[in-house]
């Protein structure tokens, strides 16, 4: 680091834009190779852990997060503006998501077993005896995110699902709350001293410079990223991760319009469609990655009234503190900019404050829509944009043309299930998860969720961030042949001491 340079920053009050009182350090390349090395030097014992060691240490980390709560809530407020209710509900959904991946590995399903059984007289070769299982590919670095300062960030659903697997986890943590990422990073080492594991497990790096995020992304024993952030950002470091001596998956979540699709006969079926629409394209001050971006319609009397409707309540909407004054600053300018173009009406909210922002609609047609790609691209805040079709055939030309995104939703009753199911293969192309009649914001943790989708959504849309199966990010297949009995691991021993599933030969066994 130049010596000129701070060697410390400052959180921000969210509200006034003062800073905190507390400096952090700002870490860089030193601190980070620092971090590798302890991470490399325990990344072996901790692939090895049992199953039931690690799950414990999960849990342990979700407990000390709950015991921890009020005081991590009250300086995230700080920091980012968001609710305390919203952020009391986060370390809920933070440690929930824990307790999950203690149970994934519990099961000890994230091994994947599988046996191909041998048959030495099989003609005209033996077919040897092979077994194979997943493990984990060794450190990992994760970024915190700005709009999920607990269930994205320190000990979020990256951290929790690269724990789960075995992999020593070095956080970023983001620049926009300092002292909440503090905060629970001293929860988790908390835990690992409670389990009695070696605190090189986990590191928290902090600093306001992009070096050290290059700095981690390229370290040699860094073997995996997990991001979630901007498209611009996280495309820089998706590249460095692929041009280096040995490139390394990067599993970004980037950037989402999060299209709806609305037929005239929902708008019909559900008085309330509009007043919902906004309460989903404002939850949270518009900075969820799910909200609905962007609205398709049809021409025609119900969708008119619709649209009035939510002109009406975006006029009557509070205006919003947004995360940080960078996020602030570059909502206003998009929008702006938007709102200067030609082919588009616009409406804001009227209950204006100096120090907010105001939620906007943006209203234009399939003609302006197709001469403007630039409208495709994500305003993270309280906007959305509804473009109404001429008919049917031209909605559906237009679900066709559309980039990659978290979710796609479709509202339709019985009396569209043709035009639906013209519709749902276009949406399948371009999302990870489809939502039918309902609101995309809100993404439930579980076993089925995805949370990913085509780029620009996720760097890698066959994986999601969400959920059980984001474990299998940060594993990697190993298949073991003619090993004896004592020297293969307890996931592919014939007495199956961890009692768990295994396909033999492609059929499910206990």
């Amino acid at each position: 680091m130049n010596p000129q340079e701070p060697t410390t920053f400052y959180a921000v009050n969210a509200f006034t834009g003062e800073p905190l009182p507390t400096a952090f350090p700002v870490h860089g390349e030193q601190e980070v190779n620092q971090a590798a090395s302890a991470a490399q030097n325990v990344a072996r014992e901790f692939r090895q852990l049992s199953n039931a060691k690690r799950a414990s240490l999960l849990c342990s980390i979700a407990s000390e997060l709950e015991v921890k709560s009020e005081e991590i809530v009250a300086r995230g407020h700080l920091e980012t503006a968001l609710p305390e209710a919203r952020l009391s509900g986060e370390i809920g959904r933070t440690a929930n998501q824990l307790r999950l991946f203690a149970e994934v590995v519990s099961s000890g399903n994230h091994h994947q077993a599988i046996f191909d059984t041998p048959n030495p007289d099989r003609q005209p070769l033996p077919k040897p005896d092979i077994r194979r299982q997943q493990i984990a590919i060794g450190p990992v670095a994760v970024f915190g995110a700005s709009n999920f300062p607990l269930a994205f960030s320190t000990a979020g659903g990256d951290t929790a699902s690269a724990l789960a697997a075995g992999c020593p986890v070095i956080v970023k943590g983001h620049t926009a709350h300092p002292g909440t990422s503090q905060l629970v990073a001293e929860c988790i080492e908390a835990a690992l001293e409670k389990e009695c594991l070696p605190q090189a497990i986990f590191t928290l790096l902090q600093g306001n410079k992009r070096a050290l995020g290059q700095a981690l992304v390229t370290h040699p024993k860094i073997k995996g990223v997990g991001f979630t952030g901007s498209v611009g950002g996280g495309r820089a470091l998706f590249n460095l991760a692929q041009q280096r001596p040995e490139p390394i998956p990067f599993y970004g979540e980037l950037g989402a319009i999060n299209p709806t699709f609305i037929l005239p006969s929902a708008i019909r079926a559900n008085a309330s469609l509009a007043e919902e629409f906004v309460a989903s394209m404002t939850l949270g001050c518009g900075q969820f990655c799910t909200k609905p971006g962007v609205v398709f319609v049809l021409n025609s009397p119900e969708t008119q009234a619709f649209i009035e409707t939510a002109q009406g309540l975006i006029r009557q909407q509070s205006t919003a503190t947004l995360l940080t004054q960078g996020i602030r600053e570059t909502y206003e300018s998009e929008v702006n900019k938007r709102a200067s173009e030609t082919g588009i009406n616009v409406t804001r909210s009227e209950q204006a404050e100096v120090t907010n922002v105001a939620p906007v609609l943006f209203v234009t047609d399939s003609k302006n829509w197709r001469k403007n790609p630039q409208w495709e691209e994500e305003i993270f805040g309280p906007q959305s944009l509804i473009v109404i079709c001429e008919d049917f055939d031209d909605m559906l030309k237009l679900s066709d043309s559309l980039t990659g995104s978290l979710t796609a939703t479709l509202h339709a009753t019985a009396e569209d299930e043709e035009q639906a199911k013209q519709l749902l293969p276009s949406l399948e192309e371009i999302a990870g998860r489809l939502v039918f009649n309902g609101w995309p914001t809100g993404v439930e943790v579980g076993y089925a969720m995805v949370h990913g989708g085509p780029y620009p959504a996720s760097t890698n849309s066959a994986s999601t961030s969400v959920g059980a199966e984001a474990i299998h990010r940060w594993l990697r297949p190993v298949a073991y042949q003619a090993l004896p009995e004592s020297l293969l691991p307890d996931s592919l021993k014939a007495s199956n001491p961890l009692g768990i599933q295994r396909a033999i030969d492609g059929s499910v066994s206990q």
